[in-house]
């Protein structure tokens, strides 16, 4: 999901375009006839162009939630990078994800985000990397979806720039690949609920990532309530038909 933050600068009407090409990654479809109101008429292509064009712009700007975000968050970049790698650098990205790689936790986690050590703020809890010291990282370990994104993320960048060389690239002292596994493993080890074979996260509202017993709210404490979501599995089917798939790995 892209954030959106009332305080915001971004005009609305390119943010709201961003969203429709991402909806429709194949604009084709959006010439297809449409019912609006019980009545039938065409898309005009000059629309769809327009709104094409608008989210490119958009998305050559940064890598960030938003104008009210310093941060790149992991789930934010899987869901526009396959346009982001049509209009950006290849090797920025691929850095970004590389920074992800970077911050991942010993026991396998990978971090929400990370953003200059400049432009962060009192709040929160941040974490260091001697790999990537220019930047800071944060979890909320509230969700469970943070080492899906970064494997669909690098299959989506794998496949949009046929670029597979990153899954060699050694963070750690480990490949990527590597990595990736220990990311699967912590979700097994950490998130994995025996008794009904499916991952758990925090019952949570607002984007998905907090918690209503408490203000901040982005973290598993006691207040925490134990769910079992569709998103959270779904993006775990995903990571891993994702990771078979760029791993070379056999299905069976």
């Amino acid at each position: 999901m892209i954030r959106f933050n009332p305080n915001m600068h971004m005009n609305k009407n390119i943010a709201l375009a961003a969203l429709l090409v991402l909806a429709l990654p194949d604009l084709s479809l959006a010439q297809e006839t449409v019912n609006i109101t019980g009545q039938e008429r065409n898309v005009q292509p000059e629309v769809n162009n327009k709104v094409k064009t608008m989210a490119e712009e958009l998305i050559k700007k940064g890598f960030t939630a938003g104008d009210g975000y310093g941060e790149v968050w992991i789930r934010d970049l899987n869901t526009f990078i396959e346009l982001s790698c049509k209009v950006n650098d290849k090797a920025q990205i691929r850095k970004h994800l590389i920074t992800f790689f970077q911050f991942q936790q010993p026991d396998g986690g990978i971090l929400d985000g990370y953003i200059p050590a400049s432009k962060a703020t009192i709040y929160g809890k941040f974490y260091k990397s001697e790999l990537a010291p220019e930047y800071l990282g944060h979890k909320n370990t509230v969700e469970t979806d943070q080492e899906t994104s970064l494997i669909q993320a690098v299959a989506k960048y794998i496949r949009s720039t046929g670029d597979k060389s990153i899954l060699t690239d050694k963070v750690a002292g480990l490949t990527v690949k590597n990595q990736m596994e220990r990311a699967l493993d912590f979700l097994m080890e950490n998130r994995f609920d025996e008794k009904h074979g499916l991952l758990w996260g925090a019952t949570t509202v607002d984007w998905g990532d907090v918690q209503p017993e408490h203000s901040w709210g982005v973290v598993i404490d006691e207040n925490t309530h134990r769910a079992i979501d569709i998103y959270d599995n779904a993006m775990f089917l995903i990571a891993i038909k994702d990771f078979i798939a760029i791993a070379d790995l056999n299905a069976g």
